[in-house]
């Protein structure tokens, strides 16, 4: 659920994410889809901050998710991160201290988990490419995704400038307070996509081996997407991708930091509760939808995804139906 009241210059959201389907909404103008890989410990709490010029998103969650998807065309989005707990992103492990800037045309690629915090920085490409020339730097573009580990002091004054900026834009009641607001979250946006041109000019420590192993897990990923509805062992996969099973377990722990066979196992479940949520108006059984994504033995099918989701499938089904029915006898409060 969310909920947002309009100040001058900027819109206010505040969400509670309970549910792999509700992330989409994450990063501000971003097109995100999530799947759990381990059940959620406490709801995620997203606090966004929306302009034509700026958008602020502050992240915390208490799950482990893949998350992945595009941004907003044109803007780049710098995640600051502030939790102590490591997630990864691009195939890098990345924890408090650590700017991930996403340019223009890359979307976000990741793995979260329980404990992460963090603060999302977009920037519009005009923006974007004024503040290239502000950092003095004499190549065109970034060429790919870069991740950097800030200073003490950097980071301890991109957290202030960012949790300060936080407060004044939560607390902007008058059109004084909320300009006043906006040009502070303006600042920090301006210096922090500065900032990111200007550690984008240092050379890059060797991470060949870090991409190499990110690519082959999207790879392995994209293909056991398309073989959701078959039984198949990892061996497949393997085999398909022409690589050894270490090489797949590699570039999962490192990507993913879970097994191949355990992240496919997450896939069908996650598929299975978006098919239970989507499809109400089908009448096929929980087992033939669980069956045409892949499972094989139902004996443990319900327990495993209880332990998820903390509800059974059947719960899943019931409680979409019974949503739909309410918005249907009340269809002024949808």
């Amino acid at each position: 659920m969310s909920t947002f009241q309009v100040a001058q210059g900027f819109r206010h959201l505040v969400h509670r994410l309970g549910d792999p389907a509700e992330f989409g909404v994450a990063v501000s103008g971003a097109v995100l889809s999530a799947d759990f890989l381990a059940p959620q410990t406490a709801f995620a709490t997203i606090e966004q901050f929306q302009s034509p010029a700026w958008a602020l998103d502050f992240h915390t969650a208490g799950v482990k998710a893949r998350i992945s998807g595009p941004l907003e065309p044109g803007w780049a989005s710098l995640g600051f991160m502030r939790g102590r707990t490591e997630s990864w992103f691009h195939g890098h492990r990345v924890h408090q201290g650590v700017l991930v800037c996403n340019p223009p045309g890359e979307g976000i690629d990741g793995c979260i988990s329980p404990g992460f915090e963090s603060a999302a920085i977009n920037v519009p490409r005009t923006l974007w490419d004024q503040c290239r020339l502000l950092a003095g730097a004499d190549h065109a573009s970034f060429s790919q995704v870069r991740v950097h580990r800030l200073t003490p002091l950097t980071y301890a004054t991109m957290e202030r400038r960012l949790w300060t900026a936080r407060d004044l834009l939560r607390r902007a009641d008058t059109p004084e307070d909320a300009h006043f607001a906006a040009r502070q979250a303006a600042a920090i946006t301006v210096d922090a996509a500065t900032l990111a041109w200007q550690l984008s000019a240092a050379p890059e420590a060797s991470a060949d081996s870090l991409r190499n192993r990110a690519r082959l897990a999207r790879r392995a990923e994209a293909w056991m997407r398309e073989h959701l509805d078959e039984f198949l062992p990892i061996s497949a996969a393997c085999l398909a991708l022409r690589v050894s099973r270490r090489e797949l377990e590699y570039a999962f722990r490192s990507s993913f930091d879970t097994s191949p066979r355990s992240f496919l196992h997450s896939l069908r479940l996650n598929a299975i509760r978006r098919a239970l949520q989507n499809n109400t108006g089908d009448r096929s059984t929980v087992s033939e939808i669980a069956l045409n994504h892949g499972v094989a033995h139902f004996g443990r099918f319900s327990a495993q995804y209880r332990a998820l989701f903390g509800e059974n499938p059947s719960e899943t089904r019931r409680i979409v139906r019974l949503s739909m029915k309410l918005r249907r006898s009340y269809p002024g409060n949808s």
